[in-house]
């Protein structure tokens, strides 16, 4: 027999508190206690009571829905940080809608005109390079929004992210501190990341005298890295290591010093970016930046709900990233 579906009015006879605490408690407010709240959260399991969310956002005018728009979801670095998101709002009955933008802008465009159709709130978005007329839509409606996994406190728009340029400077850094003058640096398409392009940037910035650091401009996957190496080869350059920007490309200048006949890190050192979660298995395990995504899920979740909840500024956040040493990467 189908299990009668219960109603707040029943949770509330069953709890003996109000009907106003039971809406406070699903509605995720702070001003409840924990032993309300499980008191609660029995009672509805025990009831088979699920709150209206439709109803909710009529009464309340919130839909507690925060949306986020991110290139891809080919790369686990995106996983961790929407699993972060979507954990961390979860904790106070917020919902994540998601939209890819595949680096398109006028697809992104596209893509959050639906999520604010959907009831969006909020929007997370990644980077700080965006089109005018996205802009324009979310601040029309006085949508908030942030950017996330950048970091220039020259903006004014708020973001909580990591320093690329930073992060790239010190992994060409430690390679020359490990002994490597000639270094190649492969990246993806400047053009179509402000990320990417901050951090090639900061590898140029750290080039130094005493260096001579040529850079491979190619796609932003396996191949790309493969196609690096054998143009790298062509140059018969005096190369003894390879800075990736990217940890898919350090993988596929794996796979193309492997078709070469070249060992890591006996005939090439090799250091990623990302660390990204198949970087402690591959064979060696490759020495990369670690960038917070994680933590940067959660701290722009918590940060956007204080703002929908009690109005609290968003403050602009940078996570640090550090230098993971693996067997990748030899001193010459």
């Amino acid at each position: 027999m189908e299990k009668r579906i219960g109603k707040i009015r029943d949770v509330a006879r069953e709890t003996g508190l109000s009907i106003a605490t039971i809406s406070r408690v699903m509605n995720g407010s702070a001003k409840v206690t924990e032993e309300t709240r499980h008191r609660v959260e029995a009672a509805c399991k025990k009831l088979n009571y699920f709150p209206n969310a439709a109803a909710r956002s009529l009464s309340t005018n919130k839909t507690k829905t925060i949306a986020t728009i991110i290139p891809n979801i080919e790369h686990s670095i995106y996983a961790k940080f929407i699993s972060a998101i979507e954990q961390t709002l979860s904790e106070r009955q917020y919902s994540l809608v998601l939209a890819i933008s595949n680096g398109d802008e006028e697809i992104e465009f596209k893509e959050a005109r639906k999520l604010l159709g959907m009831g969006s709130e909020a929007f997370i978005l990644s980077g700080a390079r965006h089109s005018p007329e996205l802009y324009d839509l979310l601040e029309g409606r006085n949508i908030p929004y942030v950017f996330t996994s950048v970091w220039d406190p020259a903006l004014p728009t708020p973001m909580i992210g990591y320093d690329n340029s930073g992060l790239a400077r010190a992994a060409l850094t430690y390679l020359k501190s490990k002994g490597h003058s000639e270094i190649a640096v492969v990246h993806g398409p400047v053009d179509s990341s402000d990320r990417i392009s901050a951090r090639v940037a900061g590898a140029r910035q750290a080039c130094g005298k005493t260096m001579n650091v040529t850079f491979f401009e190619t796609s932003l996957d396996a191949s790309g890295g493969k196609h690096a190496v054998q143009a790298l080869l062509e140059r018969a350059t005096n190369v003894t290591a390879i800075l990736c920007l990217s940890d898919v490309l350090a993988l596929g200048v794996y796979f193309g010093l492997a078709a070469a006949g070249l060992s890591v890190p006996d005939d090439m050192s090799v250091m990623g970016f990302d660390n990204l979660d198949w970087s402690t298995e591959i064979v060696p395990p490759l020495t990369t930046t670690n960038l917070p995504a994680r933590k940067m899920g959660r701290s722009v979740a918590l940060q956007l709900m204080d703002l929908l909840d009690i109005n609290k500024d968003l403050e602009p956040t940078l996570l640090e990233g550090q230098i993971i040493e693996r067997g990748s990467v030899l001193s010459v």
